[in-house]
């Protein structure tokens, strides 16, 4: 789980390579789990909200 404290240390470039990260994360979690299931289920739903977290950070820094 990503916080706020951790994404304001990221610079422009950073953010937007993490971001990318998540959401490639984020379709292998929904590959899997259609697959076979998954183990953690709860962490598709964690991916989710700090896939938000750095969007709205990244719409910030663009102000």
């Amino acid at each position: 789980m990503i916080t706020i404290d951790d994404i304001k240390k990221l610079n422009e470039k950073e953010v937007a390579k993490k971001l990318i990260e998540m959401r490639k994360d984020l379709l292998t979690l929904k590959i899997q789990s259609s697959v076979s299931g998954s183990e953690k289920p709860h962490r598709k739903q964690q991916i989710k909200k700090d896939i938000a977290r750095i969007m709205t950070f990244s719409k910030q820094l663009k102000k």
